[in-house]
Order: structure tokens, then C-alpha cells, then sequence
């Protein structure tokens, strides 16, 4: 499996406004190397880079899932992580939804909440 180096969130500017991404998540695009990761368990989540438009992004997420205010932030297989944009505390939310199946959803208080879920148990 491929090992994810690093990854480029949305600029601030492009961000909702009062949005924040956790300072967490702002260092691990920097450098993934701090994710618990070795040659028996391979880390299977891939953390997504800022290429589209984020409203287009936003609306497309809404209406796969029908889950509003939803940035998505990393992927693995039909899993999409995503923050919770209507929080504004700078620690926000995190909504995991099966985009095969958007009935199946899990919610984490924040990001290093659910980082050491995705270490621990991978989906």
C-alpha cells in the first residue's frame, strides 16, 4: 500500500466562514509520519487534497448523503470523513458516512478523536 506523505487542505480564504480546521489536522497535512502506522497495520485512510471547488464540494456531499455542511477530508473505499462545518469552535466535528449506504454514519467529537479511531481500528 502506498504511504501518504503529506496532503493540501482548502486555503482559509476558501474556507466557510468562521470554519477553522483544528491545528491537528493543519500539522498532519505537513507531515503524515505522526499517524501510528508500521508493516503489519497499513493506514487505510488517504487524506484528500484541495482541488475542487469547495461549494461545489459542500453541495455534492449534501446531496449524495442529505447530511448538510459536510467537508470531506479523507477517504477510504466508500468511507468519507468529513468536518462538520457548521462548527465554528475550531475543533469541529466529524461525521464518517458509507456513501454506498448513507443510512450507516458514525460522528466523533473531533479530528484527534477520530484519527485515533482510523489508527486503532482502520474501518
Amino acid at each position: 500500500m502506498i504511504k501518504q506523505n503529506s496532503f493540501v487542505p482548502y486555503p482559509e480564504a476558501m474556507l466557510p466562514k468562521g470554519f477553522k480546521y483544528p491545528q491537528s489536522y493543519l500539522k498532519l497535512a505537513q507531515s503524515t509520519h505522526a499517524i501510528n502506522y508500521d508493516e503489519q497495520y497499513s493506514f487505510p485512510w488517504w487524506f484528500e487534497n484541495a482541488e475542487s471547488n469547495i461549494s461545489e464540494v459542500i453541495d455534492i456531499y449534501f446531496e449524495i448523503t442529505g447530511i448538510p455542511n459536510l467537508l470531506p477530508f479523507a477517504r477510504n473505499q466508500e468511507w468519507a470523513a468529513c468536518f462538520d462545518i457548521s462548527d465554528k469552535s475550531g475543533n469541529p466535528k466529524i461525521i464518517v458516512v458509507n456513501l454506498d449506504n448513507t443510512k450507516y454514519y458514525e460522528t466523533f467529537e473531533n479530528f484527534d478523536t477520530w484519527l485515533k479511531a482510523a489508527e486503532n481500528d482502520g474501518w
